[in-house]
This record gives structure tokens, sequence and C-alpha cells, in this order.
């Protein structure tokens, strides 16, 4: 029915892909693998879990996964230790069953690990030889890249001067659009006022044709703003100069907007001079203080103050408009002139009303400055000549008509009152409508009002506010905004908790496509274009409530099902917060603690953790924070009741907020009390085992080194009475032999044979112990030469009988190691092949080098009498004999002293042969390599005859 992320990641699924299914479907066992039980076994705990209604722990489990076809498809050994829940409703039926799985293979397959490591290694230091390559690659990109760049350059300057042209024809395209509009506004301002003058008109019908009217002198203003400066940016714009009283005509113009301070109960008053001869551009004129006083009424709040005062100072005018508003950060004192610019301040229009202020200022060669008012606020200061520049013609007075579509109106900068919350029924959906323009906010207020509860908001700083306050289920917002735009609100939104989901429509004028996208891929539901189709807001607006309503049901119908699965949890369960405070705990981890619900809501994890321990997992914390992992494991002691000690172990993961911040950390909690007191019995265990393994071991050595002592100590003590037996023996059968007859002659002939056969089994003994015992030498041997010296000495001997041998010895083989223990394996080997080819017609002795890959491997062969492989073992056992004594006599001493000899020189030596076959002897020494007189062989193994 569900599946978490760590389930999916764990398993190689897709949550759309698996949920809906049956598991066995989903998790068939590998046809691959005939021992595969994994299906079978997880159906008996299931089972277990309907019969009994009690949680079922498995063993762990080799239960291999179905790797996805993009991975290459198959199956993927995995190890598992499941446990299987059961969530029981209170009236007893078995609704759900919680399958957990930990995923073990790590731990089954640590060995393969290590050797991934290697590989990885391997890799790394390829991949750095590849990096080497590619810096050297990217060098010759850099430098391509510089002459490329190099005639970019070139390219930006001609662009540079078509960004010119296309400046200028920009201008003239202004200028032209706005000469062309501000007809038909004149024509839709003169129909619209024949209508209002109408004495019949009905009341719906006039208010419409006041916003009408209204929103037509905006435009036009906004119109006549754009053309100015088109025509300042072409050089087309020309001064006039009449002579004036400046006095009168600042009282003039003032004069325009004392009804709209009486309506907010603004002080507003005009001080200074009451008389002041000019010569400037009236018009101009009138534009600047128009301007300046709209820009300081717009921005002062109901019941404030404006004033306006002229002074002479130096031959020049000063006039300044101050207001007790916002005021302008000193940060934009200059840039609050630019083209466009609205700064903190700004709240509707084109941002061009301020930068027509500088430029008709600096045409008269004058300036205009921003402070700050001494009573709070901004204060603007211009100051322009009294008299024209010399030569320049100046006119008499006349009077100018003032375009009274340029003159402001008590509802153009009153700001609406909000429209009221809507009176439909209670429960129905919230839409909070945020727009800075009053006409469009009564607008859209009053057609949502039908359908929907409506609050209001008239810039984003409200909007922000107001929607914390209301938590709307939908937002309408405009982008252009003072004090916070459309955008800038959204991300404030975003960032509140609760906030990241509900949906916004985003309204706006601007063609801003690089906003457009980044708005609806980060932040916004819908984006709609003014002018727009109320009939399409409606429907746009009612899809993205209905679409959110169903969520809201499908999250309370998953919070009932979580707070059961929460709840009956067979493990402990915890929410903290960031800080680590316990947000929500289950019963089972109050059970496990045995604390309280309400004594663990009011502590921390800390609280409850032994003090040792609070520290154990910072670096995995961090981890997990940064988002370098998803979740880890990690045991610590916790304190119980009473100061109880309890052993746990947690498993950590981190829930983010829509914006990836750290939301709340779950944690879940198991028991492992009991296992740790196992673990530590087993450590207990192993200790007293290992103790008793070192004794043992001790003991086994000493033993040894005293076996190895007494036997050199008795081979050696009993060579000394052996030699008085032999020669005593010897002497009689020299000076008295012929004198003895019959069975005296027999006795003494047993006893010198007896006796030699000792001395020859004390010699034996004698190799054996030298063999392990005394320091190593490392001299150069030459096998070849030794080998040819012992096939002479046996050629030389007298047999009992004539015999022929061919000895194939090959040339150049030669090693490193003891020459004295070298010298006493190559007599064992080549004495037991002349010993046991003594019956063999055509007896073949051979002395060769192979190779196995890993180095040279030495054989000694021979075609004689061979023995049973299956006996193979007992050869280099002491005293182990494969033959009877009168077949081939011997003391069974010679192989188990060259396993010693070759085992230390770090060698290996095995054989192989056949009855009646013959037998080789293989042997190696780490050092051996080519070298040596090859003048009857040579390293690759040619065999030279050589009849004996």
């Amino acid at each position: 029915m569900a599946v978490s992320d760590a389930y999916a990641l764990a398993t190689m699924t897709r949550r759309q892909d698996i949920v809906g299914r049956k598991i066995f479907d989903i998790f068939p066992d590998n046809p691959d693998d005939a021992n595969a039980d994994g299906v079978r076994n997880l159906k008996a705990s299931l089972e277990r879990v309907l019969e009994t209604r009690a949680v079922d722990t498995m063993a762990v489990q080799k239960y291999d996964i179905r790797k996805p076809e993009a991975e290459g498809g198959g199956f993927e050994v995995r190890y598992w230790s499941p446990i299987n829940s059961p969530i029981v409703e209170p009236g007893g039926t078995l609704t759900h069953i919680i399958h957990r799985v930990e995923d073990v293979t790590d731990f089954v397959q640590l060995q393969q690990r290590e050797a991934e490591r290697t590989k990885l290694a391997e890799s790394l230091r390829e991949r750095s030889g590849q990096m080497e390559a590619e810096i050297y690659a990217r060098a010759r990109e850099v430098a391509d890249i510089n002459f490329k760049l190099k005639q970019a350059n070139g390219e930006l300057a001609r662009l540079y001067e078509k960004t010119r042209e296309l400046d200028e024809l920009k201008s003239q395209f202004f200028a032209n659009v706005s000469h062309e509009l501000r007809t038909p506004l004149a024509l839709i301002l003169g129909l619209v006022a024949r209508r209002t003058a109408d004495p019949n008109l009905a009341d719906p019908a006039r208010r419409d044709l006041d916003g009408i009217h209204r929103n037509a002198r905006l435009l036009y203003r906004h119109v006549s703003n754009l053309l100015d400066i088109s025509k300042l940016e072409a050089g087309r714009m020309l001064i006039h100069y009449v002579q004036v009283d400046l006095a009168r005509e600042i009282r003039l113009i003032a004069s325009h907007f004392e009804s709209l301070a009486e309506g907010r109960r603004i002080q507003y008053g005009v001080r200074g001079l009451s008389e002041l001869p000019a010569q400037v551009d009236q018009e101009m004129v009138e534009r600047i203080l128009l301007n300046l006083l709209a820009n300081a009424f717009r921005h002062t709040p109901d019941g404030g103050s404006v004033a306006v005062s002229l002074q002479e100072r130096s031959g020049c005018a000063v006039i300044q408009v101050q207001d007790n508003g916002p005021g302008v950060p000193a940060a934009l004192h200059d840039t609050i002139f630019e083209r466009f610019r609205q700064g903190e301040r700004r709240s509707g229009g084109t941002g061009l009303g301020l930068a027509i202020v500088l430029e008709f200022c600096r045409l008269h060669g004058g300036s205009v400055v921003v402070s700050d008012s001494p009573g709070g606020g901004a204060l603007f200061t211009v100051t322009l000549p009294l008299m024209a520049p010399a030569g320049a013609e100046v006119v008499s007075s006349a009077s100018v008509p003032m375009d009274p579509n340029l003159l402001p109106q008590a509802v153009d900068l009153q700001p609406q009152p909000a429209a009221p919350h809507s009176k439909v029924l209670i429960g129905a959906p919230l839409v909070l409508v945020v727009e800075d323009n009053p006409d469009m906010r009564v607008f859209l207020a009053e057609a949502l009002a039908s359908h929907y509860r409506v609050a209001v908001a008239c810039d984003g700083q409200d909007g922000l506010e107001m929607a914390l306050e209301v938590r709307p289920d939908l937002v309408i917002s405009d982008v252009m905004m003072p004090r916070m735009n459309g955008d800038e609100m959204v991300v404030a939104l975003r960032a509140q908790p609760g906030m990241e989901d509900v949906p916004i429509i985003m309204l706006t004028a601007k063609a801003d496509d690089e906003l457009r996208i980044k708005l609806l891929r980060d932040a916004v539901q819908d984006y709609v274009y003014k002018p727009f189709l109320l009939e399409e807001l409606l429907a746009r607006a009612g899809r993205l409530i209905d679409e959110r309503w169903k969520k809201l049901a499908v999250l309370r119908e998953n919070e009932v099902r979580f707070r059961a699965t929460f709840e009956q949890a067979a493990v402990g369960i915890a929410l903290l917060a960031p800080n680590g405070h316990f947000l929500r705990v289950n019963a089972r981890l109050c059970s496990i603690l045995g604390l309280d619900q309400l004594d663990l809501l009011s502590c921390a994890l800390r609280d409850v953790t032994h003090p040792d321990d609070v520290d154990l997992d910072v670096a995995e914390a961090r981890s997990l924070i940064e988002g370098h992992i998803q979740t880890y494991t990690v045991e610590k002691r916790g304190m119980g009741n009473g100061a109880r000690i309890i052993w746990l172990s947690l498993t950590v993961s981190l829930v983010r907020n829509a914006l990836g911040a750290p939301y709340y950390f779950i944690v879940v909690v198991e028991d492992i009390q009991r296992r740790k007191e196992a673990e530590n019995d087993v450590l207990r265990l192993n200790a007293g085992l290992e103790q008793r393994v070192r004794e043992r071991t001790s003991q086994l050595q000493a033993a040894n080194e005293e076996l190895e002592s007494f036997s050199y100590a008795v081979s050696h003590d009993l060579r000394a009475p052996l030699r008085a037996m032999t020669g005593f023996s010897q002497a009689l059968v020299e000076d008295f032999g012929d004198s003895l007859e019959g069975e005296a002659r027999n006795y003494l002939d047993e006893i010198v044979r007896g006796g030699k056969h000792m001395a020859e089994l004390i010699d034996g003994l004698l190799q054996l112990a030298r063999s392990t015992r005394g320091e190593l030498r490392r001299d150069r041997v030459d096998l070849s030469a030794l080998a040819r010296a012992i096939r002479d000495e046996h050629s030389r001997a007298k047999p009992r009988y004539r015999r022929r041998v061919t000895w194939r010895i090959a040339g150049g083989l030669a090693t490193r190691g003891d020459s004295r223990m070298i010298d006493v394996v190559m007599r064992n080997l080549l004495g037991n092949a002349w010993k046991y080819t003594s019956n063999t017609e055509e007896a073949v002795i051979s002395l060769y080098v192979e190779n196995d890959g890993t180095g040279p491997v030495f054989c000694v062969a021979d075609n004689g009498a061979g023995f049973d492989p299956k006996h193979a073992e007992k050869l280099f056992k002491p005293f182990s004999r494969l033959h009877r004594q009168d077949e081939f006599p011997g003391i069974g001493i010679g192989l188990a002293t060259v396993q010693r000899i070759i085992r230390r020189h770090g060698g290996t030596i095995q054989a192989v042969a056949s009855p009646g076959k013959g037998a080789v002897f293989r042997f190696t020494l780490p050092e051996a390599g080519p070298d040596g007189d090859d003048s009857e062989g040579d390293w690759n193994g040619r065999q030279v005859d050589s009849p004996g």
C-alpha cells in the first residue's frame, strides 16, 4: 500500500511501480538460485502475523532483488533482516502489516568490499592519469579561447555601434508610439466626460465611467512621460524662456492639490517669497512641481504633512518640497533620479517622474537633490537660475494653458479602501488578492466574492502579513507593487512554515519571460498577463483551489494512517525538532525508556542519553544536515527511568521543508540491551579462549624445542658408543673373520649391518634437527653443477650388479639459499631417484625446470618404482615409508628433511607418481633465477642425456 523512500532505494524500485501490486510479484525468488527460499520464508512470517496478531522477527534472509532493466536486469544478491509488525484497530481488526527490512549485505560481503576498495584505488590512479591528459587538453583549449576572445572583442565593438543605432531607433519608436497613443486617449477622456455630464446616468454606470476616466488619465500621464523621455534622449527637447512671476506660478500649481490634502487630512501649505521674477520655461517648471507634489502626496500617509517653499539664493530660485512619509534611504539619494528607478518608496507608476524633473532642471542649468526632511520623510530641493543664458531669446509673460489631464485628481492618489470580506458561506475557500491599483483591487474582489471568501492587500508587504494572518487557500498577486514586489512577497511567503504549498497566481502587465519562467519553476502555479478575461482567471483559480482541497483530503487520510502506524509500531519512534527536542513519541519508545509521554515531550534527546554518548554521532548528524547522507544508524546508551542504562540502536533520518531547510528528524529506536549483553558474554568467552590458545601455543613451542633438542642430543650422544661397536665389529671381521664359522659369522655380519643402519638413522636425525635450527645463509647455488657432482658420485659407486642409467640434467639452473641445506635436498631427491630405479632396466633420472606463471619450478623425475598417489601425504612424514625394507632399504627421514629445508627457504614441494611409472618431485625456491654454467643445457629446460 505504501513504501518509504529508504525502502525503494534499498530495493531498487520506484514507488509508483510497486504500490498496489503484490509483494511476491515484485520480489520473486532468483530463478538462477536453486536454494532460494526467501519467498517461502516471508510468506510463512506474514501468515504467522495474520494468525497471531503479533510481531514476527525473521532470521537474516538471502533474498535477491531484481535489478531495473535500465541497469541491466537480472538479480542482485542481497541479505536482509526483516521484521513484520501488525497494525490492529481498537476493535481487533488487522488493517495493515508493516514490513520493515534492514539491508545487512555489507556485513555479509565484507571481504568482497575490500576487493572493491582495491579496485576503486586502481580506478582512481587510472583516472588521475586521465585527468593529467585532460588538463593538458584544457590548456590547449584555453589558448584557443584566448584567440577567440580577441575576435569576440572586435565583434563586441561592432555590436556596440549597432546597439547605439538601435538605442536611437528605440527612442524614435517611443516618441512615435507615445504620440500616437495620446490621440485615442484624448478621445476616450472626452467621450467619458460627456457621458458623465448626463444627470440621468445610473450610479453603477457612473462608477464604471469614473474608473475608466481615472485610469485613462493615469495612462495619459505615463504616455506623456515616455514622450518627454524620448525627446530628451533624441535631443529634441527645446527650452523656451518666458518672463514670469515664479512665486505666482508655484502658488497656482500648488492650489490644484488643496482638495486632495483636505480629503486626506494632510497639513499642506506654500511658504516663502510672494514675488520672484524669473526667466524660465513655464511648462517645464509646471511639470517639475507637479511631479514633485504628486510624489510627495503619494508617499505621505493620511493625516501627514506636505510643504512647498520658495527662496532666492545667489541669483537662483530655490524650490523645496518636503513630506513626512517614509523618506528615501541615503544609499538611493543619487540613484532615485535614474530612469525607471523607484527605490523603496515605489508605489506604482513608470519610474520616470523624478528622471524628468532632473532633466528639466539640467536644461535650465540648475539641479535637484533629495535629502532627509527635518521632520522625517523626504526633502526635494530644486535650484533654477533666475536669468536665461546670455543670447537666449526671452518672450514676455504669456498665459500657457495647462494640460488638464496632467493635473491630479483626489481619487488618483488616494488609496482606495480595501474591499470587505465577501459574505459567502462560512467554510468556503479563502482567496487573498494583492494588488496596488485600487480599481483593479476592487474589480478582482467583487468578481471573486460570488464564489469565495475574499481578503485584500494593497502591496507585497501587506500581502505577506495578511497571508500569514488568514492562511488563504489561494493568492492572486500583482508583480510590480510598492514597498515589496509580488515576486519578493512570494519568496518570503514560501519561507514560512505551512505556506509552502499554497497555490499562487501572478498577474502582470510586464512581459518578462525570465521572471515568469523562474516563478513558474520555483514558486507559483500560474501566471496571467494583463489584460485578461475574467472567466479565464476564475477558471484557473477554481482549478487550483479544487486541487488543493483534494490534496488536503488525501493528507488528512494519510495523517490518520500515519498516526495508527506511528502509535502501534513495534519499535520506538520519535519526531525531533532541529534542536533535538521531542515533538512526538510513540508508546513503544515510552515503554523502552520507562518514561511517561509528557516527561519525554518536555525534554530533548540528549536528556535521555548517557553523557558519554551524547556527542557520539556529531559527524554523522552534520553529514545528514548537509545532505551528504540520507540516514545513519548509531548505537548509544540511553538513560531510562531511575537512571537505568539501556543500550539503544538509533536510526536517524531528516525531513526537509519545501525550501530544503531541516524541518524535523525521524528517529527509530530499538532496544538492543539483550544483544549487547550477549555480545559482552561472547567477548569474555573469546578473551578466555584466546588466553588458553596462547598458553597452549607456548606449551607446544616449548615441547617442540625440547623435542628437537632431545632428538639432537640423543642422536649426537649415540654416535660415540655406536662408533665403538661398529669399529670393534669391523676389527673382528678383519682379524678373526676367517676363523669364525657358521652362525657366529652370520651374527657378526648382522651386527655390522645393524651398526651401519643405526649410523644412517642417527645421521638422518641430525640432518632433520639441523634443518630447523641455526641461521639460514644466502649463498649462490648452481643446481646444475651440484646435480652433475651427485651423478658422478653414484656412477663411481660399485653396484651389486651392473645397471645402465641415463641422466638428463638441464644447464643453467641456479638459486640462492643455504648451500649446505640445498646440497642435502639435492642428494636426497637424486638419491631417491637412483634408489627407486634400481630395478628398472633402462633407468632415466632428470633435473629440469618448468614455469607455472609465478616463477620457476624445479623438477626431479625418474621412471622407477613410483608409488600409489593416495599415500602421497605420508612421503614427507619422518620414518614413514611406502615400500618394504627388503625392496628398497632406507630410514624414512630424507624426504621429511627435504620438506623442512624447502619450507625454511619459503618454498613448496609436492610429489606426483603412479605405481611402476616413476615419480616427479616439484619444488620452488623464491630466490631462484637463470644463472650459472649452461654448458649442458639452458634455462628453458633443454636437457642433455648423460649415461652413467
